[in-house]
């Protein structure tokens, strides 16, 4: 068997594990359905923009996001219930179960929030669903380098799990708040100083909202531009999520423990 054939049969026996938990897919799916139909609802009327209109395509992102990040509770169930031990003994170089990992944790993501899309459209039309075909690629991209930050997580704190938990609290806390997710640029720049300006603008998560928004839902054509800064601001994360979680494999090979 190929090395890629291991790679594949790895990422889907991962990819399907995120669907398995119903519990998990229950909660998440209610969490987001509240968002778009009350929360956004609500501030709708409290904003001097159409709110619902701006929050229901970055509920989508959110929902990416989310996903993504549960890649690090699985790699960190692996490490502490010795599923690592297993994994290291299959005919598979420690690169190719970083990239089995990396890519179930973006096509679950990318898939999770398909099917939030699929919802948004039932209560926000869209003017350009093609375009969204477009996006996937780099919203895959986006997932990946999401789901690197979850393997960096896990990889750090792997032994502890309640640092875990913590850490992804923050992680997540932080990049939510820094990006374009619940407010627009403008009220950004009204409030933030300009570091943090460009800190939000640059986010990941504040590029794929807003061509989600401009794309998908308002029609824009495609501007490449955008599409090549979610590539380029999405790798770094990839990069150091895959550094780290080779690092945590390596050190299980060597030692056989962290």
């Amino acid at each position: 068997m190929t090395e890629l054939s291991l790679i594949l049969r790895l990422a889907r026996n991962d990819f399907s594990y995120f669907f398995r938990t119903k519990w998990l897919m229950a909660i998440l799916i209610s969490l987001h359905l509240s968002d778009m139909l009350v929360v956004a609802l609500v501030y709708k009327n409290l904003m001097s923009i159409n709110y619902f209109q701006f929050f229901v395509p970055a509920v989508i992102v959110m929902g990416l996001f989310v996903a993504a990040l549960d890649t690090g509770r699985r790699i960190w169930l692996a490490i502490r219930e010795g599923v690592i031990q297993y994994y290291l003994s299959l005919p598979i170089t420690l690169r190719g179960i970083v990239v089995a990992y990396l890519l179930a944790g973006g096509l679950a993501a990318v898939v999770y929030s398909s099917s939030l899309l699929l919802i948004a459209l039932v209560v926000l039309p869209a003017q350009a669903v093609w375009n969204t075909f477009i996006l996937l690629p780099f919203l895959f991209i986006l997932a990946m380098g999401l789901a690197g930050i979850a393997a960096t997580l896990a990889a750090l704190a792997s032994t502890h799990g309640e640092y875990f938990f913590a850490c992804q609290q923050v992680v997540q806390t932080v990049l939510l708040t820094l990006s374009t997710v619940f407010y627009p640029i403008e009220v950004v720049k009204t409030y933030f100083p300009a570091i943090l300006v460009n800190i939000v603008s640059a986010n990941p998560l504040s590029l794929a909202a807003e061509a989600m928004r401009q794309y998908t839902f308002s029609g824009y054509p495609v501007q490449p531009l955008l599409l090549i800064s979610i590539l380029l601001t999405s790798l770094p994360f990839t990069i150091v999520g895959a550094i780290a979680y080779l690092a945590v494999l390596r050190t299980f090979r060597v030692k056989g423990k962290l």
